[in-house]
């Protein structure tokens, strides 16, 4: 699906390593969500010398011994803080949704290594980090970044999302495309950075959320993203068959076959042949977990 040729800023890459990392301190330990089955944390740590873009992910080795008797593996995690190119900015921070399941065989509830060390951080706590990870999930070069944009997010995807927004709305000078924001969640409690969405004020930014335990599509099932997709044909369709817009889908893995769907359904109401269609999955980029 990717096959996206744009010109990207250069970054740093895996400057620190497991062998090497960076020593960070966390500075701040804030709750997103705490409900009964739902605990999501915004950590914002001090990590001098830790030069990252928007889209780029923190690894973070996790203290103890696997039940292989190794160390634990890097985990990594978007970054949801303004690149470190920009003056006055939030310091590096990540969105963390602490990871409890059953297993399925024994019924034994276990525990995330690596989310819930991270959650249980205090303020002043050391963490190693590696990192930064990834270079195809950031915003294209300045010279190329003015461009319509389409951020699908479901859960903690929102994370890369948060800070890409803030880039192109308040430190892009003359940006004035169209930005539209998809977010899935299950619930109306769980939509992160909610009243930072809400707050932007600029008539180019759509904000659109489907809950999926709270609200029906029009087929009288569980409303997802895909379905503000299908919701808002006519206005999806002229940003998603624009030439110059980027496509970028972030979260739970299996979400991508909802805007498949949901883009080839807009696709045959107005027409679009399959090169056109073909076209749109070039200027898509996938990040899914």
């Amino acid at each position: 699906m990717q096959n996206l040729d744009i010109a990207r800023p250069e970054v740093v890459v895996n400057r620190y390593k497991k062998a090497t990392p960076l020593i960070a301190t966390v500075i701040e330990n804030k709750k997103l969500v705490q409900s009964s089955d739902s605990d999501v944390r915004h950590l914002v740590f001090d990590a001098p010398d830790y030069d990252y873009m928007e889209g780029q992910s923190a690894g973070i080795l996790a203290p103890g011994i696997s039940d292989k008797g190794k160390p634990h593996a890097v985990r990594l995690y978007s970054i949801a803080s303004l690149g470190t190119d920009l003056d006055n900015i939030e310091k590096l921070s990540l969105c963390v949704k602490r990871l409890e399941y059953q297993d399925e065989v024994t019924g034994e509830i276990k525990k995330g290594i690596c989310s819930n060390y991270l959650c249980d951080l205090q303020p002043g706590d050391k963490v190693e980090m590696t990192g930064p990870a990834g270079r195809k999930f950031i915003l294209p070069a300045k010279e190329q970044i003015k461009r319509p944009y389409v951020f699908i997010a479901t859960g903690t995807g929102i994370a890369p999302f948060r800070p890409m927004i803030q880039r192109l709305l308040n430190r892009v000078e003359g940006f004035s495309s169209e930005v539209h924001l998809l977010f899935g969640v299950r619930y109306q409690g769980e939509l992160l950075y909610d009243d930072e969405f809400k707050a932007f004020t600029s008539p180019n930014f759509h904000y659109h959320t489907a809950i999926s335990r709270e609200q029906k599509n029009k087929a009288g099932g569980r409303r997802y993203v895909n379905d503000i997709i299908l919701d808002n044909a006519e206005e999806m369709g002229k940003v998603l068959f624009n030439n110059e817009a980027l496509i970028y889908i972030c979260g739970l893995r299996g979400m991508e076959v909802g805007y498949d769907s949901a883009l080839r359904a807009i696709a045959r109401e107005q027409n679009k042949s399959e090169d056109e269609i073909e076209n749109v999955f070039s200027r898509t980029i996938t990040e899914v977990y």
